[in-house]
């Protein structure tokens, strides 16, 4: 069996007072692995403290858990994990007003043999790179991404959208959580799994990462990435984990970036050009604090047709012009 290799590195960023992003990983066997990072809320009190909660708690939940349980039922536990994460940041905000506000997002893995699994809440990212491909394996948990799933924006502008960095779910703000869990992912010798914060995606667009994290090795990949995220601007706080799937390594000549599902990566240019591809701003032109701003529930029963705001307008200046008249008969 390949050997696993996880190792992460985090950083201030060059404009934060604080570090509120968390991090972590514990080897439960050979070949099962858990992995996580966690960001706290963007600007408001107490996000360090929430990240650092639900590192702790999840790792906390995973070492108190039978290898058993957690090879046979790896999406149970992750969800397990962040349900147990959101409940202790709760617990903490209702002792101290001071940190009522406080929030994090979370992306966690389990390797369990050739066996990816992963679930996330809010917009820290998990990644495969495979044979010379890069491919998200989460999806936002922000307003504008459910804009883009419901056809009010397109996704070509939807890092310029001035709602990109509101959540619709994070730790912390809700009772009850609902992580995604990812496809499973079968994972081939010289695999590359990456968990980030938005503080990582925000500076680099997924072809500069998926070319470090290929061309260099994994200690070397893990100072570049927070190196040039400071260099495009250190907007965040910058968090990296990568786990590398045993010692192969390929030679490319460039890397591709998948827009699709990771299971079904496809080799050909063509997914690059696809109209529906989400567009990145250049390295070091976005900054955003993230916020949170409870989800927009089903977009598609929310749509109204075109006529119906003429016919109101109209009916109301209907309205309007029967009061007139009638007032005018009271003073006749």
């Amino acid at each position: 069996m390949p050997q696993i290799n996880i190792n992460g590195l985090s950083d201030i960023g060059k404009m934060r007072e604080e570090n509120q992003d968390s991090m972590g990983w514990h080897t439960l066997s050979p070949i099962c692995h858990f992995f996580i990072v966690s960001d706290g809320m963007g600007g408001y009190a107490g996000g360090a403290l929430a990240s650092k909660i639900a590192v702790d708690t999840a790792i906390g939940l995973i070492k108190t858990t039978s290898l058993d349980t957690i090879q046979k039922k790896p999406e149970l536990v992750l969800r397990q994990a962040i349900n147990k994460a959101n409940n202790n940041i709760n617990k903490e905000a209702r002792k101290n007003s001071e940190f009522k506000d406080m929030g994090a997002t979370i992306v966690c893995c389990i390797v369990n043999s050739n066996k990816l699994f992963t679930a996330h809440i809010g917009d820290s990212r998990g990644y495969l790179i495979k044979k010379g491909i890069i491919s998200q394996i989460t999806e936002d948990h922000t307003v504008v991404q459910d804009l883009v799933r419901a056809g009010y924006v397109n996704s070509e502008d939807a890092d310029y959208h001035p709602s990109s960095g509101i959540l619709t779910k994070c730790l912390g703000q809700m009772e009850i959580t609902d992580p995604n869990i990812s496809d499973t992912i079968t994972l081939e010798e010289g695999d590359n799994i990456l968990l980030c914060s938005d503080g990582l995606t925000g500076m680099l667009d997924d072809l500069e990462i998926g070319e470090i994290i290929t061309f260099e090795k994994m200690n070397d990949a893990l100072h570049l990435l927070i190196d040039l995220s400071n260099e495009s601007g250190g907007f965040d706080n910058i968090t990296t984990v990568i786990c590398k799937y045993g010692h192969k390594t390929y030679q490319f000549d460039e890397i591709e970036v998948n827009r699709g599902n990771p299971l079904y990566i496809k080799s050909s240019d063509s997914s690059l050009n696809d109209p529906t591809t989400p567009f990145k701003m250049p390295a070091g032109e976005k900054l955003r604090d993230t916020m949170y701003l409870p989800a927009i529930d089903d977009f598609e029963k929310q749509k109204r047709p075109s006529w119906l705001f003429p016919i109101i307008i109209s009916l109301f200046i209907i309205l309007l012009g029967i009061i007139f008249w009638y007032i005018g008969l009271i003073n006749l």
